[in-house]
């Protein structure tokens, strides 16, 4: 049981460290960014990466050591659906990625400005994954109270 309790902590401690991240990248990205703001927004993306890799390692270890066992999860249709909502949220952020290294390059004077087509698109992205983000633990409520 106690092993169970930590991997639930580990679990829902890497999903919080993931949602920080996501909002952190919201919150620093800008239409016009000092360069130091533009290498944060790297950094809080590249952690973002990172931790989605600990909330796919926990949520493994819960499914295999778990007290629930892996039959409960893989015969679950929520659980199937917080997966999708997972890897759509996981795709929705390789847009960002790619675009945040390409910009790299143009950072002059300090600055990097984007046109308003590309803030819009990626801020279209980042919201985005928010949006789905958020539905996530929702279906982990309904899996818990024991909704099928």
């Amino acid at each position: 049981m106690t092993l169970d309790a930590l991997l639930a902590y580990a679990h829902f401690l890497s999903i919080f460290a993931l949602a920080s991240m996501l909002t952190a990248e919201l919150l620093l990205f800008r239409q016009t960014m000092a360069a130091n703001i533009f290498q944060r927004l790297r950094l809080t993306d590249r952690w973002y990466g990172i931790i989605a890799g600990l909330v796919i390692v926990t949520g493994l270890l819960r499914l295999n050591f778990g007290l629930k066992g892996a039959a409960y999860y893989i015969g679950n249709p929520i659980f199937w659906t917080k997966m999708g909502l997972f890897l759509v949220v996981a795709l929705l952020s390789i847009p960002p990625t790619i675009t945040f290294i390409r910009w790299q390059n143009r950072v002059a004077n300090g600055v990097i400005a984007l046109e308003a087509s590309e803030y819009g698109r990626m801020m279209t992205f980042l919201r985005l994954e928010i949006a789905l983000f958020v539905l996530i633990p929702l279906c982990a409520v309904f899996m818990a109270r024991g909704f099928r």
